[in-house]
């Protein structure tokens, strides 16, 4: 007769006893299961109990797997410890994989330490001859290795696992351990050589994509999934939106939110901020309308959006509004985030002493990213002494915050104050504070092409300069005169030309320029702030060379179309 069906609800102990009486507890294992799982979900001393009792490898392991995968995961750790000085059990391949993914999901508690016991644990897997006889084992490990940030170690997992075993799952496991170091080529190489996907390795990629600007990667992936006949999950769906959206690609991006049946307050936040950082405000703020209007209630990241939304239109009123409605209309309570949105809108406007104001009447303490939406605003309003007084701020609370050095060193310089500027150069050089180099990155034929300042790596780099000789000598009979005031200023005026006409967005847009038909759209990410040469040479060249240049900085989009931009020249 088979046992009585066992609750996993509690440890049931009257369940137990009859178990005990008849013995099922010793002869059937599947029996034992859900009620050691169930003890050491909800009570570890009964758990124990069960364990002292009958110390096999099954109730061990039934045990460390519930551990695991409950609120206390070092339990698990602890128990397998005790599980190797126990004679009458012993480890094998199913107690494996739940070890590894309790030792993952303690690292950001304890990173060295429980590092470690996963090295550990992966010894014990290699002297019992277990590591790679299973591909769940494999997964495990690498996905550790992956959490601990060990990208080597987790790539030779890979690479040791005999290749009937690397099935998507292990493929997934890597292609997920790039992306969490922020390694996105690196994706997008490994998911050309997979032969299976799922709506796991299609969220990796989009992601990648959307980082890199990689637009027609994006593109091919969002096709394949369509080829494949696949229902879009809402998840997919909104990465999908968000990467159209991050790449500057907004007609696409709108047809992806058309389509979508099931949307939700993400899908629809994601939209409304894109359209605001591509620089259609009023488009962003129509579409948090019709949110409403359908009933979907907003949160704290849709306002977020909506409020950098009304920042780009230049919508003073409506922002503050907004602030002060959120806790009475929308039952949310503003965050630093949503203020930093609302000083960087004054600060757009030019009302830089209510901009001040509001940081000083916050309800938290000022952090860097409210101060430094006010020093923007005074570089852009040319505003030394309030900016002089923001960038001090910023240093109290970051004295490492390469961007405020830099302004205060531009701003003494701009004065004259040489005594001063060697005196910031110097903290900066004795603190090793260092802006960081600017990069640029275009997508080319599905190749993502990556330059720095001067670069001459490129295999067209002699085709790459030539053509920026071009483009300077075209922008000389424009009248275009370099703007150096942003160049280190211990160099001459000529060097500084030569320093600005080398920056890594005018040599992705050369290489864009001499690999495309007339009349293509040219996509360029930077990794910094654009300066304010490069700005106004993209928007020279769109005319010129009847080109769309979008141009994704630190901050925002920029759409160069017939010699203007989307951010109206503030940014």
């Amino acid at each position: 007769m088979p046992p009585p069906p066992i609750t996993t609800t509690g440890p049931n102990k009257p369940l137990h006893a009859r178990l005990l009486r008849s013995g099922a507890l010793f002869d059937d294992p599947s029996a034992a299961a859900p009620l050691a799982a169930s003890a050491a979900n909800s009570s570890l001393p009964y758990a124990i109990s069960l364990l002292q009792a009958h110390p096999t490898t099954f109730s061990y392991n039934t045990t460390i797997r519930s551990l695991a995968h409950g609120p206390r995961p070092h339990l698990a750790v602890a128990l397998y410890r005790s599980m190797l000085l126990n004679p009458l059990s012993n480890p094998n391949n199913y107690t494996y994989p739940p070890l590894l993914a309790a030792c993952a999901r303690l690292l950001p508690a304890h990173p060295p330490r429980e590092a470690a016991a996963g090295t550990a644990v992966h010894a014990s897997l290699f002297r019992r001859g277990l590591e790679s006889r299973d591909r769940f084992i494999s997964a495990s490990m690498l996905s550790f290795y992956a959490a601990a940030g060990d990208l080597p170690a987790a790539r030779e997992v890979f690479d040791r696992s005999p290749p009937n075993q690397r099935d998507l799952a292990l493929w997934n496991s890597l292609l997920h351990a790039y992306l969490s170091q922020g390694l996105y080529t690196h994706v997008l190489r490994l998911f050309r050589q997979m032969v299976a996907t799922d709506e796991v390795t299609l969220l990796a990629v989009v992601s990648a994509c959307s980082h890199l600007g990689a637009l027609d990667t994006g593109r091919w992936a969002h096709a394949y999934h369509a080829r494949t006949c696949r229902n879009t999950t809402r998840n997919l769906g909104t990465a999908l939106l968000n990467m159209y959206m991050r790449c500057g690609d907004v007609e696409s991006a709108w047809s992806v939110f058309h389509e979508m049946l099931d949307k939700d307050v993400r899908t629809w936040s994601v939209m409304i901020a894109g359209l605001a950082v591509n620089g259609l405000p009023r488009d962003a703020l129509k579409l948090f309308a019709e949110m409403k209007n359908i009933g979907v209630d907003p949160d704290s990241i849709t306002m977020t959006a909506v409020l950098s939304a009304c920042s780009h239109a230049g919508m003073v009123d409506e922002g503050k509004m907004f602030l002060h409605c959120m806790p009475i209309e929308y039952h949310l309570q503003p965050t630093i985030e949503h203020y930093g949105c609302v000083v960087d809108l004054l600060g757009r406007a030019g009302q830089l002493e209510e901009a001040l104001a509001l940081i000083e009447t916050v309800p938290f303490k000022a952090d860097v990213a409210l101060w430094g939406a006010l020093l923007v605003a005074c570089r852009a309003h040319k505003n030394v002494d309030m900016g002089q007084m923001a960038a001090m701020e910023i240093l109290k609370l970051d004295p490492h915050h390469a961007g405020a050095c830099v302004f205060l060193s531009n701003a003494y310089a701009a004065a004259g104050k040489w005594d001063l500027v060697q005196e910031v150069r110097s903290s900066m050089k004795e603190h090793r504070i260092y802006k960081p180099p600017g990069s640029s990155i275009v997508e080319l034929d599905g190749v993502v092409y990556e330059f720095l300042s001067g670069d001459h790596s490129h295999p067209q780099s002699d085709r790459i300069y030539a053509m920026l000789d071009e483009v300077c000598k075209t922008l000389s009979l424009k009248g275009h005169r370099p703007s150096t005031k942003e160049v280190a200023f211990d160099i001459d005026e000529e060097d500084k030309e030569v320093c600005i006409s080398q920056h890594s967005e005018k040599l992705a847009l050369a290489l864009g320029l001499i690999s495309t038909r007339r009349g293509a759209v040219i996509r360029i990410v930077k990794n910094l702030r654009i300066c304010e040469d490069c700005h106004s040479v993209m928007k020279i060249v769109s005319e010129v060379y009847d080109r769309v240049i979008v141009v994704r900085d630190r901050n925002r989009f920029h759409h160069f179309k017939n010699g203007s931009c989307s951010c109206l020249d503030y940014w």
